[in-house]
């Protein structure tokens, strides 16, 4: 899944670089940035299985962070996150609050992400 998004974005790039490069200056009126610009916003939208690829790679990226801090034992954490617009869904259990400020701020740290919800919830003891 991963491969395929890298070729889709690898060939996406080069048609862009070709669009760009072909222009010469005397019949173009925009800037290189500005035709750079018009060019990824007509851009086709991800089909359904590839925006789930990449949502599913972006969550796993945060999970693993998570995974990797200290302070987290003991703690359920699933995330939940749409790679397209960053925001993200941390949900399960943990053995107390000061978890769900490091889970939250762990989360928000990563490269991407614009905002995270905790749904998190604390578990009780002996449960």
């Amino acid at each position: 899944m991963n491969f395929k998004i890298r070729i889709v974005s690898i060939t996406a790039t080069a048609l862009l670089s070709a669009v760009v490069y072909a222009q010469t200056p005397a019949t173009n009126s925009m800037s290189q940035n500005q035709a750079t610009d018009a060019a990824t916003t007509n851009q086709v939208p991800l089909t359904k299985k590839a925006e789930r690829a990449a949502n599913r790679a972006f969550a796993k990226r945060i999970q693993q962070t998570i995974y990797k801090t200290k302070g987290l034992d003991g703690a359920d954490i699933v995330v939940f996150a749409k790679a397209n617009t960053g925001r993200v869904t941390l949900a399960g259990s943990i053995q107390s609050e000061d978890q769900n400020r490091i889970a939250t701020d762990v989360a928000a740290k990563v490269q991407g992400v614009t905002s995270v919800t905790s749904k998190l919830t604390l578990q009780e003891e002996g449960s």
